[in-house]
């Protein structure tokens, strides 16, 4: 058997080319949302709908139940009376924040690897990809019009790319298991496999562009030698993510400075001063979430 850990960086760069070809393809399968989540989000579409008939719905799905319940006592519930029961929680969180909870339980539970080095990166870029959305819904009011409950779908889709490959990459045994040849991966392919599946999913352009733009900066290309800027006068959902995910990835922090709109909605640009100020309100985002970690 061969080593992957050795394989040389050329022969690397031609197994991602034909993974990434194998996604856009198709020969790759998506997979579909689970059908008890499809029939959620069908029924959050019916005006008429009575909470009681989701709530005999979602109980049907014992772990969603269980998921939403963990909401019954966060703070972005409050009210003078608290919430006891499932219908109670599904009163309180409203359609649209409902159905994004259901969108974001149904993807991190569709895609599941065996693979031990396959798991670790999953589990990091998936609470990475809840700490991006936290930091979302806490900077949309920043941005006029932008609801928190699209902000949040938007910085959790951001790198949905890397669960598909993650777990196709069972099928892919000459790819490196390193830790870091997994996130080089990543890297490289989530934008256009995220967008595959987002559009699979059927999920507005707003959001597929979260995906499609994840490692934009300020420009997009060309098109019969024409450059295309992004437009500086109606912030992008998009924009807003890129500046969350730098505010929260290492890696990137240095970007935030050439972010066009971190420019026009932060007078200073020191990211320590940015994290202080919004701490808390992030905090809150990430334990609603389910994010262990904390802003210090």
């Amino acid at each position: 058997m061969s080593d992957t850990h050795s394989t040389p960086r050329s022969v690397q760069n031609s197994l991602h080319f034909s993974l990434l070809s194998a996604f856009l393809k198709g020969t790759v399968k998506i997979p579909q949302m689970p059908e008890n989540a499809l029939r959620i989000r069908s029924l959050l579409r019916d005006p008429h709908v009575s909470i009681e008939h989701l709530s005999r719905v979602i109980n049907s799905d014992p772990p969603l139940a269980a998921y939403l319940m963990q909401f019954a006592d966060s703070p972005l519930l409050k009210s003078a009376r608290p919430c006891r029961t499932l219908n109670d929680v599904l009163m309180r969180l409203g359609t649209n924040k409902l159905n994004n909870l259901v969108l974001t339980f149904s993807a991190r539970n569709i895609f599941i690897s065996k693979e031990l080095p396959l798991q670790k990166v999953f589990r990091a870029r998936w609470n990475a990809s809840l700490t991006r959305a936290a930091w979302c819904a806490c900077l949309s009011p920043l941005i006029k019009g932008l609801s928190a409950d699209d902000a949040l779908l938007g910085g959790l889709f951001q790198d949905i790319g890397s669960l598909p490959l993650l777990a196709e990459l069972e099928n892919w045994p000459q790819i490196s298991r390193e830790n870091e040849d997994l996130n080089d991966l990543c890297e490289q392919l989530s934008a256009q496999v995220g967008t595959v599946l987002l559009t699979t999913w059927k999920q507005p352009a707003f959001i597929v562009d979260c995906a499609r733009h994840r490692n934009t900066v300020g420009y997009i290309g060309k098109i019969d030698n024409v450059d295309l800027t992004i437009e500086q006068n109606a912030p992008q959902l998009f924009e807003l993510v890129q500046i969350c995910e730098a505010l929260q990835n290492p890696l990137k922090h240095q970007q935030l400075a050439e972010l066009p709109l971190a420019q026009q909605l932060f007078d200073d640009l020191d990211l320590d001063g940015i994290r202080q100020r919004f701490k808390d309100q992030v905090n809150v985002w990430m334990l609603l979430l389910g994010v262990k970690n904390r802003i210090t």
